[in-house]
């Protein structure tokens, strides 16, 4: 098993820096968050294990070509260009591919890619126009345009969200997607945290290691397409029942993320729930994917969570 922490490579980070952090963390490298379309002019390639694409979660309506729809989100020309890299599908794949080609610049063993649709409105109100069938024929249709950018030596990790997609990982859609998906460097990236943002009644840490668990069980023998963990804890229920279903009168960019921030919490693992869940899934990968205050590894929040899982200094 190896272990990363997510990281963002700012400006002025330096590569030696980092990896002295993860030494002390006892880490194997970072999780590289690779989120433009340009290799970097110095990559990090020394410390990173893994990498994380860029995400769209807003996606399905352009790829689908459903103007009516698309133009509520994205009512320019210049919001379309911004977000998907111009004004046809096309454009957003070839964006794609060079995300790709920007991230495998690291030199990474594993790419994560979100499956998962949401809009601005469903955010709010949860009333979903497509079902996760439908989110997971589109997603691999778009995969499977840009899969050739992939060497069979990367293993792409597919990542639950709490929206239609991937989502609570039900054993027919698991089994649907991976039917779709060309080549066989394929896995799932089971994100803890957005799995137990599915479930509003959870209380508990250990509450949530028994769902998480009792949802990767399921799988059976497709337990084995879990290759990596994104480790953290989220317990929004409260938050997520207190919620009206109604868009704001306001909605700004600073809403949005508060909204999203207080549902999926990225918080650590305190106790030995995390324990159960890195040893019921025995994945190859483990990603500490923690909140800190600032775009800095979370020394303290990782080490506990560390702890918490038992993988503190574990060989």
């Amino acid at each position: 098993m190896k272990q990363s922490v997510s990281h963002y490579m700012m400006p002025h980070d330096r590569e030696e820096d980092i990896e002295k952090t993860l030494r002390k963390l006892h880490l194997d490298g970072i999780e590289n968050l690779i989120y433009g379309t340009e290799p970097a002019l110095h990559p990090a390639d020394r410390i990173t294990l893994g990498c994380h694409l860029a995400y769209w979660p807003d996606w399905m309506d352009f790829y689908l070509g459903k103007k009516d729809f698309y133009e509520k989100d994205f009512p320019t020309k210049q919001s379309l260009i911004d977000t998907f890299g111009g004004t046809t599908v096309e454009d957003w794949i070839d964006k794609i591919r060079r995300n790709i080609r920007a991230a495998l610049a690291e030199k990474p063993e594993y790419l994560v890619w979100h499956v998962a649709h949401c809009s601005l409105d469903e955010i709010w109100t949860r009333r979903f126009r497509y079902s996760s069938h439908d989110v997971l024929k589109a997603a691999a249709e778009v995969y499977g345009a840009v899969a050739e950018e992939v060497p069979p030596s990367v293993t792409v990790l597919f990542e639950n969200i709490f929206w239609p997609g991937l989502y609570t990982l039900e054993p027919e859609e698991v089994d649907y997607f991976f039917s779709l998906l060309p080549g066989k460097n394929t896995g799932i990236m089971l994100d803890t945290g957005h799995l137990m943002n599915t479930n509003p009644r959870l209380a508990t840490e250990e509450d949530g290691a028994r769902y998480v668990k009792g949802v990767v069980n399921r799988l059976g023998s497709m337990k084995s397409l879990i290759l990596g963990i994104h480790l953290s804890c989220s317990l929004s229920g409260a938050y997520q029942r207190s919620l009206p279903g109604t868009i704001p009168a306001s909605v700004t960019p600073d809403i949005i993320s508060r909204h999203i921030i207080s549902i999926d919490q990225h918080r650590p693992f305190t106790t030995s729930a995390a324990r159960d869940i890195v040893d019921c899934v025995e994945p190859r990968y483990v990603t500490h994917e923690l909140f800190g205050s600032d775009f800095s590894i979370p020394e303290d929040k990782v080490r506990l969570q560390m702890k918490a899982a038992g993988l503190w200094n574990r060989s």
